[in-house]
């Protein structure tokens, strides 16, 4: 699989008929009932692109909730029993427990049947799932979808986190076509723009993108916080909020997630540590408008990713 990235926008068709005498799905499991799950739950009965959603989650509270909020038509207690019987599986997990959920649930899997999931880091995701699926007619096909929330939880479930979202599927050396196309078709038909890439390449444009501007939105929170918080706080104003809003999500999540994604943060922060270092020469050493260069490459810069988002 090379690096090159392929990306499919949406459109009306989504690689199948306009008419289905049918809904793509027979039965959809979802494992795992937080932001990223509920979310899915909802977005999925608004698009009724299958007969049955089917959810999984470990708390009671968090099942019943499901059903009352009809986020899926049937809440297991028990991981097997949600994938059984189903075609389409998505693990809504913590980075680190996708591994053990994976091979938990293989014995129970449905032939031909697909696994995906929406974790942040894919490629020890995919190398893993090499090894757990090798053999058998069950397939996994990594997902990314960027998006999500500095919230979690199922309180905070909207069903258009995913509408025009980025997702990045990540196909492994053994992935056949036809897991390839219904996994790009599940993403499409819930409105979100897929991008085809290797695990390798979205880890390391991801630990650029996402997981250095968490890691340093949490150093700046906690820099400024540092001391006297109460006396500091009353002015700290929309700039300091909007820069450190996502230093809001859930500390083990985001743990798991960059500790998973080390070799290649390592490497932003390095980048980050030379650009700071830069700054700071030109500041001790005065003159030379250095401020004026770094904040005009910043919004130069700024405004390119941007403007390229959508390209």
């Amino acid at each position: 699989m090379t690096n090159r990235i392929i990306t499919m926008r949406y459109h009306k068709r989504f690689d199948m008929p306009a008419k289905r005498k049918k809904k793509l799905f027979d039965r959809v499991a979802i494992i795992g009932l937080g932001l990223m799950g509920a979310s899915l739950g909802l977005a999925l009965k608004r698009a009724k692109i299958a007969d049955k959603v089917v959810g999984f989650a470990r708390r009671p509270e968090t099942r019943k909730q499901a059903l009352a909020k009809k986020i899926v038509d049937i809440a297991c207690e028990r991981m097997e029993d949600a994938v059984q019987g189903a075609d389409f599986i998505v693990l809504c997990a913590p980075v680190g427990v996708i591994p053990d959920m994976m091979k938990q649930c293989r014995k129970c899997l449905s032939p031909n049947a697909i696994v995906t999931d929406v974790g942040s880091v894919k490629a020890c995701i995919v190398a893993e799932a090499e090894k757990v699926f090798m053999g058998g007619k069950a397939e996994f096909v990594g997902s990314h979808p960027i998006a999500g929330s500095e919230q979690h939880g199922l309180e905070s479930a909207r069903a258009d986190l995913y509408r025009r979202a980025v997702v990045a599927v990540t196909p492994a050396r053994r992935t056949t076509e036809r897991a390839l196309r219904i996994v790009r078709q599940f993403w499409q038909m819930l409105v979100a723009e897929v991008v085809q890439i290797s695990p390798e390449a979205h880890d390391r444009i991801i630990a650029r993108t996402s997981h250095l501007p968490h890691v340093i939105a949490a150093l700046l929170a906690g820099c400024v916080g540092r001391e006297h918080a109460g006396q500091y706080g009353r002015f700290c104003g929309t700039g300091f909020r909007d820069t450190t809003r996502i230093a809001e999500g859930d500390p083990e999540l985001w743990r798991d997630i960059l500790e998973n994604n080390a070799c290649f943060l390592v490497k932003e922060l390095e980048a980050f540590e030379k650009e700071l270092k830069h700054l700071l020469a030109g500041l001790k050493k005065g003159g030379g408008g250095v401020m004026g260069k770094h904040l005009s490459r910043g919004r130069e810069r700024r405004r390119r990713l941007l403007a390229g988002k959508g390209a």
